[in-house]
């Protein structure tokens, strides 16, 4: 079953898959809010999260479910993304602090509600055309057999 959700702001937007066998029980998403990314201290290469996406996710009891953050992708903006750049999603829940550039990009979520909050940063190797710009952090679910 494929469930899709999306977070927009003026510059932000962000989509979150979630893959579940019908035979489980579901997790679901809701109360999403929209999160804000702007230049960097006066950096037009880089743009990143000042106020993060939030959602909150709810794991029912005796289900174990892991969620990854990916690589954010360009949606749609005043100009492409130049080959170079690069891109890190950020996903924080409780004591967890996940990026998607590296080993610690998976986590276990905890049964019940849960809120997750969701960045991003995009460094590109010239400036950014001015404009508004959207792109999307994946989140991925995987229900763990037990």
């Amino acid at each position: 079953m494929l469930h899709r959700f999306a977070i927009a702001s003026g510059l932000l937007l962000a989509s979150f898959t979630n893959f579940i066998p019908t035979a489980f029980a579901q997790v679901k998403f809701s109360n999403i809010s929209p999160g804000t990314i702007n230049t960097s201290g006066g950096d037009y290469k880089v743009l990143e999260s000042v106020v993060p996406g939030n959602i909150d996710v709810n794991v029912p009891p005796d289900t174990t479910a892991q969620i990854t953050v990916l690589s954010p992708s360009f949606a749609n903006g005043a100009s492409q993304d130049p080959q170079g750049t690069q891109k890190i999603g950020f996903l924080e829940f409780g004591s967890n602090k996940l990026r998607s550039d590296g080993n610690n990009n998976t986590a276990t979520l905890p049964t019940g509600d849960t809120n997750l909050e969701v960045g991003l940063r995009v460094e590109r190797p010239i400036a950014f055309t001015p404009g508004n710009y959207n792109y999307s952090v994946n989140l991925s679910v995987t229900i763990v057999p037990q």
